[in-house]
């Protein structure tokens, strides 16, 4: 029997609706939403307390029971990802049925993001019964009319919000030409502002940082220098140091992807000079490793990245043969079927080690012809820098002089400046990669006594540091003696050598040179000690040793700063 009792039960259990009925929850709760952008904007006439207490008031009005407040801080509505945006969310869906409204103050205040905020609107109301409801914009959402002007409204607001976002990334973009960085500094940097004006300048913590740029220009290895700051009080981890030292805006320049590739000066102080900042980068990118993924350190595969093919140029990987506890070396290209057992080629390098080691024998010759091979560089390397230096102070010129005529004088033309400031520029970012390149640490003779006994010492044990190192001193070892790595020929079973760093490169030479002589091969090169033509060095007395018969690379200086930096290393 059909009761009128049984009628309300049967309707809900079984009563269909039409597709375009709107739900709406039979409730008299609703929740709060109230949200600020900025806090310039909490403290005008938008603020949350000003939101909250005009909504009470409506609801008031309304016999409608606030249940729950969201919001209530600084929240931007460019995306629904906002915390108390998606907790309001999470809130109605888990009291399904048990809210009926959410109440704002006006729709922007709800969402700025246009079609995705129909959606969230739409979703609210099909699957929820709620309904997003502005107090100053009423708006009745239980027809298609009132929807279709709710979500004019929310597109509007995203309008409103593209048009501001254009309007600031134009008044950003010229201050980023005027050398001026608008958004959060850099680690390191602190925002001053002084009479109205805003300035960056380096705290404590920035000036810390500065000696991490030059342990780096000195060899050290980024986990050495991680350490140190730790220690320094400076949070710092690999990826953000990497990105540190990759950011030119420590140098005094300023790079941001609304200057669309150009760089200009910064009205900020710089942490470091131009020259230390490109050096560091060099250093970086000349690494053999740079650009490759990382590989767990592994003691057994010290080669692994370091040895490349000959076949097809591809540095070798590493794996372990499980069921025998074999360790391998193999080719990464696929089909070149390079594979070597990795005892054996690591005892092949460790052969190749004991042709660069220094004998006691030889110890004399060795800092005799390294001390006026690296006198001589330091004279072409000051004679290079003060050159480069002259050109570097002419292009600066030019760019300030097209600079004056494009934007104080209006005297040329956007086109022609754009095409003169490209080229001067990449004339300026040059030399100043040339001129980091040259900048010799080395400011005395007591140093370069220094730099030469260490080097003496590291070639007199090269092959026993390496067999006895830890994974880091090996690759630290290989890198110093052979810095563009080895390539195996497996045709012959033998290593070749594209480079050898020509302080170690020196050694054998020497000790050929030396055994020839005792054969009589090669004369004496009698004549005036060259310690009567510098002053400053010591070197052994020209009875004693003679010298080479053609004199050493040109790159000694590098070559032997490199050892210096990276003797603390070893």
């Amino acid at each position: 029997m059909n009761t009128a009792q049984e009628q309300p039960t049967l309707a809900s259990r079984f009563g269909k609706y039409s597709p375009t009925h709107i739900k709406k929850a039979v409730t008299d709760n609703v929740v709060v939403y109230t949200r600020v952008s900025t806090k310039e904007q909490a403290d005008k006439n938008l603020s949350l307390e000003t939101q909250k207490k005009t909504i009470e008031e409506y609801a008031l009005r309304h016999n409608l029971k606030i249940i729950e407040y969201f919001g209530g801080t600084y929240e931007s509505a460019k995306t629904d990802g906002r915390k108390e945006f998606k907790r309001m969310l999470e809130f109605i869906r888990k009291c399904k049925g048990q809210v009926s409204q959410v109440l704002v103050y006006t729709l922007d205040r709800f969402s700025r993001t246009g079609g995705a905020a129909i959606k969230v609107a739409s979703d609210l109301r099909d699957k929820y019964g709620v309904s997003v409801f502005a107090v100053t914009q009423p708006t009745d959402t239980t027809n298609p009319s009132g929807i279709l002007h709710q979500n004019i409204q929310l597109l509007f607001s995203e309008f409103d919000n593209q048009q501001r976002r254009q309007r600031v990334i134009a008044g950003m973009t010229e201050k980023f030409k005027q050398g001026y960085w608008v958004v959060k500094p850099p680690q390191g940097y602190d925002i001053i502002t002084k009479n109205g004006v805003r300035n960056m300048v380096l705290n404590e913590e920035g000036r810390k940082m500065h000696k991490a740029f030059e342990w780096k220009a000195q060899g050290m290895k980024n986990e050495e220098i991680i350490v140190r700051l730790q220690k320094m009080g400076v949070e710092m981890y690999k990826q953000k140091l990497h990105k540190i030292f990759k950011n030119p805006f420590y140098c005094g320049l300023i790079a941001h992807g609304m200057l669309n590739g150009k760089v200009v000066e910064g009205k900020h102080e710089p942490m470091i000079s131009k020259e230390l900042f490109m050096k560091v980068n060099s250093i970086i990118t000349d690494s053999p490793l740079y650009g490759t993924p990382h590989k767990r350190e592994n003691t057994q595969l010290p080669l692994r990245v370091f040895v490349r093919c000959s076949e097809c140029g591809e540095p070798f990987t590493g794996y372990i043969m499980k069921q025998r506890n074999i360790y391998y070396y193999k080719c990464r290209t696929k089909g070149c079927r390079c594979n070597r057992n990795a005892k054996q080629l690591n005892d092949m390098f460790l052969k190749l080690l004991e042709h660069y080691r220094l004998t006691s024998t030889h110890l004399k010759p060795f800092i005799y012809h390294m001390s006026h091979a690296m006198n001589d560089a330091l004279v072409a390397q000051e004679e290079t820098e003060k050159n480069l230096r002259l050109q570097l102070a002419e292009v600066v010129k030019k760019v300030d002089t097209i600079e004056e005529k494009y934007y104080v004088l209006n005297q040329m033309e956007e086109q022609t400046f754009e095409k003169f400031h490209n080229k001067y520029r990449a004339e300026k970012e040059q030399l100043l990669l040339d001129l980091a390149k040259t900048t010799n640490p080395i400011s005395n003779n007591k140093e370069v006594t220094n730099i030469l006994t260490k080097a003496a010492e590291i070639a007199s044990e090269v092959p026993d540091i390496w067999a006895k190192g830890g994974a880091d001193k090996k690759e630290a070892l290989q890198k110093l003696v052979f810095p563009e790595g080895i390539i195996y020929d497996r045709q012959k079973g033998t290593f070749r050598t594209p480079a050898v760093n020509p302080v170690f490169e020196i050694i054998p030479r020497l000790i050929k040179e030396l055994e020839d002589n005792e054969k009589g091969t090669i004369p004496f090169l009698k004549g005036k000690s060259l310690s009567a033509e510098r002053e400053g060095f010591e070197p052994p007395e020209p009875a004693k040793v003679q010298r080479f018969s053609r004199p050493p690379q040109s790159t000694t200086l590098p070559s032997l700063q490199k050892v210096w930096q990276i003797y603390y290393t070893l």
